[in-house]
């Protein structure tokens, strides 16, 4: 999976600070009722077992086996401020608004 950080999102995640083993979690699963979309999520978190690791421009990115399945093989992460960050790939718009939620307390 390739992971192309757009200008505006570059600017924004070099402003949160990670740990040492930190990156950004891509959770993304199907969900329906009379429609099919994909839901995703965007977590400060450290690498699990069965995640992926993507280094994009510095930035460590965590997707689970699971959501790899879910996602094409090339998003483009973007950041609007005001509305927060935008994730998309060549065929569709998965959404705007998502925010990078901040890492759990252990």
């Amino acid at each position: 999976m390739n992971i192309e950080i757009r200008d505006a999102a570059l600017e924004e995640l070099n402003k949160v600070q990670f740990g040492d083993r930190e990156g950004i979690r891509i959770l993304a699963e199907f969900v329906g009722t009379c429609s099919i979309a994909t839901d995703i999520q965007l977590q400060i978190e450290e690498k699990q077992a069965d995640d992926e690791m993507i280094t994009e421009s510095g930035i460590n990115f965590f997707v689970p086996k699971k959501s790899l399945e879910s996602l094409p093989s090339q998003i483009f992460l973007d950041f609007k401020s005001g509305f927060g960050y935008k994730i998309s790939s060549a065929e569709e718009t998965f959404g705007y608004n998502f925010k990078l939620k901040p890492r759990k307390a252990k």
